[in-house]
């Protein structure tokens, strides 16, 4: 939101402004009359009494002029900027900020944590002393640092918002969980390196598991074979992430931060150490993330803020000097980071309080259909319907798609037989539910001429052929196989997403199969399938207790009743089809469990 509010992504300007304040908490002392003003908004001192942590955030929020249309944003309100704010002022003022006063008391006591016998503040300088006289310098350095990182173009300036959130979150975990903090700065700078390294894979990165015999097996090839072979391999070799984290934090490490102001000599980390350090760095943290591996004792206990510990005679990071580390390459980054006065930019997802939530179906099912491949996201769609209208569910409707026939013929003749099925589908299950005057004398032609493709085991004939009852035209191994390889792929980007009722009648509609082919423990099998492809649900769980040899599965009288019912006539209220003509579809007739 920060850099949002700079108005430098804005196409329109700004149009609204609103003069924002709130409250954080910190061990910092602000002397009185010293503000702290940046770009990014100011910190000012509160009534200066021992004991109190409060300082006032203030910041004129920007609000981009509105486009033409209802809705106005009036404001954003304090709390996105005071929550970024906070991690930015703990980590360019190296203390404790936040908007929440018992983090800061939890942080700064001198009690011991969950995590150790020692407080945090025997692991780390500065951070988590209980009080912090902020010196003009550093207000200096802080209110250029807020400015470099707002300048960024905003792909860097997002990236080093993460990093700098999972640093100042590893700095919140010290008191709770010290393997868990070591994880969170490693990864800090690790997301960094994956995303702005750009680093190339060379040959000698490949694993010599498979880089040497390799090289042997070359060996007698010519120049050019082996170049050939070795490049194929490289270029669809990944690099270690491992290497990647440790190149990246080499890259920004130059001569200055071994010459910095304030190291302890003899505790600061030597430059013929740090390759070595961060490798046993990313070492640590992968334990941890795979297998939840403590940190060894020379880490856990108090090391008089030495920068590196020795563990079996290798050096690794102490948190004192992973911290300064990290700290140092986020701020490397920031500081040579690509910088850009004005960039249009759509940040409408990266507001504060907007989230992504699929539409409901009854909004584009019935939309004009310009693509063959949204063909598979309507039949979805139209199933998610179907199915509680078929359930016999109060209220259910389904969306007219007689404005779309002629979107499905035209999209039916021209595209492949895959998406060709799919649109023949759609247009099959929604033909079922209507009367005869409503259905197309074209696409039914079309589902005349390409029936035997359309009835070649699928997901889709797999649905239309459980609902409609005609599957017994498989063999029972290829209906076994196909419900299988429905599964397999139903969370593929190719797969069909079924709505889970649907699954579960198509378990039962198999399992009948197997009984009355007298393979009951593949009956049995495919009914607890049932269960767990929709647990949960009373009745599935019913079909399963009510399993007899000599009984049929009625699983449609149970989970789709209306496919058993006679037709009826009548009409009722539909949605409108998005799109397309005002007229509601006609209530289903219901015929299809009896076609």
């Amino acid at each position: 939101m920060l850099q949002i509010n700079s108005g430098k992504l804005y196409t329109r300007g700004v149009g609204r402004t609103n003069q924002l304040r709130g409250v954080l908490y910190s061990n910092l002392e602000l002397c009185y009359g010293k503000d702290v003003p940046t770009v990014a908004g100011t910190l000012r001192e509160t009534d200066g009494i021992r004991g109190n942590r409060a300082i006032v955030y203030e910041i004129e929020e920007r609000i981009e002029a509105a486009e033409a249309g209802p809705g106005i944003l009036i404001s954003h309100t304090i709390a996105p900027f005071l929550t970024d704010f906070s991690a930015l002022a703990s980590f360019g003022l190296r203390a404790i900020v936040s908007p929440d006063a018992a983090v800061v008391e939890r942080l700064t006591s001198k009690g011991p944590g969950f995590a150790s016998y020692d407080p945090p503040s025997k692991f780390a300088l500065r951070y988590f002393d209980e009080r912090l006289p902020l010196r003009d310098d550093e207000i200096a350095l802080f209110s250029a640092f807020v400015d470099q990182l707002i300048a960024l173009d905003r792909k860097s300036f997002l990236a080093a918002m993460r990093a700098i959130r999972t640093f100042v979150t590893g700095l919140h975990r010290m008191r709770d969980d010290l393997a868990l903090a070591y994880t969170l700065f490693v990864s800090a700078v690790e997301s960094l390196a994956q995303e702005f390294d750009g680093y190339s894979t060379h040959w000698h990165d490949v694993d010599e598991r498979k880089r040497g015999p390799v090289d042997k097996a070359l060996a007698k090839a010519s120049a050019r074979t082996r170049d050939g072979v070795r490049e194929a391999i490289r270029s669809t070799e990944h690099a270690s992430l491992a290497r990647r984290y440790r190149a990246f934090v080499l890259n920004h490490v130059g001569g200055d931060y071994f010459r910095a102001s304030g190291l302890v000599p003899g505790a600061a980390i030597a430059r013929h150490e740090l390759e070595e350090a961060l490798r046993q760095a990313y070492a640590l943290r992968s334990r941890y993330v795979h297998n939840l591996r403590e940190l060894p004792d020379a880490l856990t206990l108090a090391q008089g803020h030495r920068e590196v510990a020795e563990v079996d005679r290798r050096p690794v990071l102490s948190f004192e000097g992973l911290i300064r580390l990290t700290h140092h390459v986020i701020s490397a980054f920031v500081a040579t980071g690509n910088t850009v006065e004005h960039e249009p930019y759509d940040y409408m997802m990266e507001q504060s309080g907007v989230v992504m939530a699929p539409l409901a179906p009854e909004l584009w099912v019935g939309r004009p259909l310009r693509k063959a491949k949204d063909a598979r996201q309507r039949l979805e769609g139209h199933l998610s319907q179907i199915v509680p209208l078929l359930a016999g569910k109060q209220k259910a409707t389904i969306t007219d798609l007689r404005p779309i026939y002629p979107d499905i013929e035209r999209l039916a003749k021209s595209s492949g037989a895959a998406n060709r099925t799919t649109l023949l589908t759609l247009y099959t299950l929604f033909a079922a539910l209507m009367s005869k005057d409503d259905r197309s004398e074209r696409l039914d032609a079309l589902l005349q001429q390409h029936s035997a493709k359309i009835g070649e085991p699928s997901s889709e004939a797999l649905v239309m052929g459980t609902l409609f009852g005609s599957l017994d035209a498989w063999p029972l191994e290829t209906h076994k196989e196909t419900l299988e390889r429905y599964f397999e792929q139903r969370s593929k980007p190719g797969g069909l997403h079924a709505p889970k009722l649907l699954d579960a009648a198509m378990c039962f509609a198999l399992a009948e199969r197997c009984r009355k082919e007298r393979d009951f423990d593949a009956a049995l099998d495919w009914i607890g399938r049932a269960v767990e492809t929709h647990p949960g649900l009373p009745a599935v769980v019913a079909l399963e207790s009510d399993f007899s040899q000599r009984r049929k599965i009625d699983w449609q009288s149970v989970l789709l009743p209306k496919l058993t019912k006679p037709k009826r006539r009548r009409r009722t209220k539909q949605n409108k089809p998005s799109g397309g003509s005002k007229k509601g579809a006609p209530a289903p007739d219901c015929k299809a469990g009896n076609s």
